[in-house]
């Protein structure tokens, strides 16, 4: 009886075991999510976990998750990713992180790493020699913020200029050394050093602008001729044209603005053989544009007193600043003429009795010795030679006995000459004045 109720409750208990104990065995979560560069030229990431299911990985940035690839149950927990599937950053305070999730929706995540690569501004950026920028691209470095980052490793920066011209990249050579010389664009840019360390150059760089390179462009108006001695104004518009780019929205073009307030030097020269000289400056005024396709304009005038005959430009120079170098311009070439200044043309007595003389008198400036000639209107209406005066210093009398009564018009011819500095001066025909002879 003993026995039989032992033998009993072992059976019971051998049952009710094997009634409690599972099946199988529940999958063990994702875990042990590692990265590392597949290979010394750092061209990709290897990303390991350790999962029985199949799996998905992401990566996470500042611009939300990027999905890497899957894996199936049963396959090697393992993915090779090329970096152009991760985002280099300027930022240092920015990292990362691989998310690996499994079909059973359990997750486990590598330690934060960042893909920092420090910023290199342009810097002392100088026009040199055979028309070229050069400088040095300053790097900016900030502290680590992931310590203990398995893809931090210590690869020298390298450094490649980078110009925006007309919305189109324009990538020059790379090299270790942050000095560079580039070609002066012919048009409006924008210039960036990109830096490459373990990670390539970030695609973009959202808290830089560029290194600007805008260009003036100027119009000049002045008169074709004046007077000698006489007042005129040369005038002319500045206008700033400027590479655009704005990262959020792709947004790129050349906009053209009124500069802040730029100096305008106004040149002269004799001719095209002579040297250029500065005549004087001014600055532009920024005026609205109302009636013009663009919103502002800077205006220039400039007042010259005509000394002779000579060529003009304005010159608006080029600035330099810590972010900038504004490319001045030279406007085109306008000639303006000097005729002869009339100071006075008249007879000293314009009534004279028939066979008494008289006297014409002529000043002019500048006060040379031309030779001029007196003329007289005839009956015919035309213009006809009555005599030559030498003038002395500008000025002279010409005595004579005119035989003709009645009112007769006569005028002074004073030939081209010279100022004392070599200036050309245009002949003139003065206005008519009169002799009544009774």
């Amino acid at each position: 009886m003993k026995k039989y109720s032992i033998a009993v409750a072992c059976l019971l208990s051998a049952l009710t075991a094997a009634h409690l104990a599972p099946a199988s065995a529940a999958p063990s979560a994702v875990s042990n999510v590692k990265v590392a560069w597949s290979d010394a030229t750092h061209s990709s990431v290897k990303i390991t976990w350790t999962s029985p299911l199949a799996d998905t990985v992401e990566l996470t940035t500042q611009y939300g998750p990027i999905p890497l690839g899957s894996t199936a149950a049963g396959a090697t927990d393992q993915l090779i990713v090329p970096v152009s599937k991760f985002y280099p950053t300027h930022d240092a305070a920015r990292s990362s992180q691989i998310v690996v999730t499994d079909s059973g929706g359990a997750t486990a995540s590598s330690v934060p790493f960042d893909q920092y690569v420090p910023r290199a501004r342009p810097t002392n950026v100088v026009v040199g020699a055979g028309n070229t920028l050069q400088g040095t691209g300053t790097v900016e470095n900030n502290a680590d913020t992931t310590p203990g980052d398995p893809l931090d490793v210590s690869v020298p920066l390298r450094y490649t200029p980078d110009l925006l011209i007309d919305c189109v990249r324009q990538r020059y050579a790379t090299s270790a050394s942050p000095s560079f010389t580039v070609p002066v664009p012919s048009v409006p840019a924008l210039m960036w050093i990109d830096t490459a360390n373990e990670w390539p150059a970030p695609r973009v760089d959202e808290g830089y602008t560029g290194f600007d390179l805008p260009k003036a462009l100027i119009s000049t108006t002045a008169p074709t001729s004046t007077t000698y001695r006489q007042v005129f104004t040369l005038t002319g518009v500045v206008y700033q044209l400027q590479e655009f780019y704005t990262f959020e929205q792709g947004n790129c073009g050349v906009e053209r603005t009124s500069p802040d307030p730029r100096t305008v030097l106004i040149q002269a020269r004799k001719d095209s053989g002579s040297a250029w000289a500065l005549v004087g400056s001014t600055k532009t005024v920024t005026v609205s544009g109302a009636g013009s396709p663009y919103p502002s304009r800077g205006v220039y005038s400039f007042k010259v007193t005509n000394p002779g005959t000579r060529q003009y430009r304005a010159v608006v120079p080029t600035i330099r600043t810590s972010n900038s170098i504004d490319f001045g311009v030279i406007s085109g070439t306008r000639t303006v003429k000097a005729t002869t200044q009339v100071l006075s043309a008249k007879f000293l007595t314009s009534v004279v009795s028939y066979g008494q003389p008289a006297t014409a008198y002529l000043a002019v400036a500048p006060g040379r010795s031309q030779r001029a000639l007196l003329q007289a209107k005839n009956t015919s209406g035309v213009w006809a030679g009555v005599t030559y005066k030498t003038l002395t210093a500008g000025k002279g009398y010409a005595t004579f006995t005119w035989r003709r009564r009645g009112l007769t018009a006569f005028r002074w011819y004073s030939p081209a000459t010279t100022t004392s500095t070599g200036l050309s001066v245009g002949a003139v025909f003065t206005g008519p004045f009169y002799l009544t002879v009774r």
